[in-house]
């Protein structure tokens, strides 16, 4: 019988991108799986708004992603992915990470190069390490990984960079060419999945697909005036998985505040279906708490808000 680890290498070698769906507990896994898709994502930014009713800026911990994740890859037979971070610390945290999420019983982990603590590539002050510290990270990562496979624990690596996701004053163009070489870094080393967050087109989409040879992740964010591009699309710039990251939490949120203020009105509650929707996406965001966090940091209590990169 295939793991997990096995049942994702098979996806990646078929000929369709892969449709991969975050969840935030067992049951959102049990419903991707149910409805017919054939992978999940284990996201960070949903356990950390519903486990903690705070924002993704790198509050949840190892430990507690690590112990919710072997629950929810316990309830499905579908391969999960998990979000693990930076790694949570050093390269010897990364080393703990990914075995720890391979014990737990995910197909792979998702290790990035922003800087520790991270927040969500969305939120304000995304910050990534230098080019050296994050090719030092995801080798840190394989070397993980091999061990992890050596004593009988399967699992995949997803090496992603931020780096397009930082707010500064260098022109695309070089922030872009130094993404695709980092990602080139990534490949060399031996990372078995590239993911770029931040690609704005698609121009830079089959750009980075056509400067790799791995397969490479696309992610989403239902935003206004942003084209969702389907799993098909997707496939044909070259992607082989296409990650919707956050829309269930999405979904989630939009349906348990209609349905409280249909109590709070005294209104019979429908058992008919609806078609769904979404939160605006400034609402979800409002609604997790980044904006408090915000302004926790903006009085000099948590940290600064400034958008940088580390120089190697």
């Amino acid at each position: 019988m295939k793991n997990s680890a096995d049942k994702l290498r098979s996806l990646l070698a078929g000929q369709e991108c892969t449709d991969l769906i975050g969840c935030h507990d067992a049951i959102g896994a049990k419903l991707i799986e149910g409805a017919g898709f054939k992978a999940a994502f284990f996201s960070g930014f949903a356990f950390s708004a519903s486990r903690l009713g705070m924002p993704d800026v790198g509050v949840a911990t190892y430990s507690e992603m690590a112990d919710a994740g072997r629950d929810v890859c316990n309830a499905v037979k579908i391969p999960v992915i998990g979000d693990g971070d930076t790694g949570y610390g050093g390269t010897l945290n990364v080393r703990r990470t990914v075995k720890g999420f391979a014990r737990a019983g995910f197909a792979a982990v998702s290790i990035e190069d922003q800087c520790f603590p991270k927040r969500c590539a969305y939120a304000s002050g995304v910050q990534v390490v230098g080019v050296e510290e994050a090719q030092e990270r995801i080798e840190a990562a394989i070397r993980a990984r091999d061990e992890s496979r050596d004593e009988g624990w399967d699992i995949l690596l997803i090496a992603r960079t931020d780096r397009l996701k930082v707010k500064g004053t260098r022109p695309r163009a070089d922030v872009l060419q130094e993404t695709i070489k980092l990602c080139r870094r990534f490949q060399e080393a031996g990372a078995d999945i590239v993911y770029a967050e931040g690609l704005a087109n698609q121009e830079e989409m089959e750009i980075i697909n056509r400067s790799l040879q791995v397969p490479t992740m696309l992610a989403q964010v239902e935003r206004p005036g942003v084209h969702i591009f389907s799993s098909g699309e997707a496939g044909a710039m070259g992607f082989r998985l296409s990650l919707r990251g956050v829309t269930l939490l999405n979904c989630y949120i939009a349906a348990v505040k209609s349905t409280l203020q249909a109590i709070k009105n005294e209104e019979q509650i429908s058992t008919e279906p609806r078609e769904p929707y979404l939160l605006p996406f400034d609402e979800l965001y409002r609604t997790v708490g980044f904006n408090e966090a915000y302004e926790w940091e903006r009085q000099g209590l948590g940290g600064g808000l400034r958008d940088s990169v580390t120089e190697s």
